[in-house]
């Protein structure tokens, strides 16, 4: 059996950037059944995403004066998205202000990402190790596995 390789935080991050990205995408499409469904999955991802970021990644980057000045940005921008996640849920699907909300969540994750792919991800590759970046990788799925559960329960209240 092949041995595969690491994954790094950032190649972890990116793909779960992917990921929401495409959820996004099959929400727009969605009608009101499925669109629950899909929003779901989205609230799990961005929760679980932004909180193991906060538990993980972003210690390490106040470890860097390059990387430290990032994450009050950083944190603001969750915050804002964990704020209308919240208020997505108590809507319904059929709620003509669950869409907008839903296309608000989606503008306000594409800037994060965007900034976070393009300026933070840049600082990061020059001043912490590929070894190191492993090790990231290692905790930060690690710490998602401990906080599904949590996540999970407070989707369903």
């Amino acid at each position: 059996m092949a041995k595969t390789k690491a994954k790094d935080i950032l190649s972890l991050i990116e793909a779960e950037h992917r990921q929401v990205e495409k959820l996004f995408t099959e929400a727009e499409k969605a009608n009101k059944n499925k669109l629950h469904e899909i929003f779901a999955q989205i609230y799990l991802a961005l929760n679980l995403h932004a909180r193991t970021e906060e538990l993980v990644f972003y210690p390490a980057l106040r470890e860097y004066e390059e990387t430290a000045q990032y994450i009050e940005e950083a944190e603001e921008e969750h915050e804002e998205a964990e704020i209308l996640l919240e208020e997505i849920k108590a809507l319904q699907p059929g709620n003509a202000e669950f869409k907008s909300k839903l296309s608000d969540l989606k503008e306000a994750v594409q800037h994060h990402v965007e900034e976070e792919e393009s300026e933070i991800f840049e600082a990061v590759r020059g001043c912490i190790s590929e070894e190191e970046l492993i090790e990231l990788g290692k905790e930060f799925q690690e710490a998602k596995v401990k906080l599904e559960a949590d996540v999970k329960e407070a989707m369903a209240q």
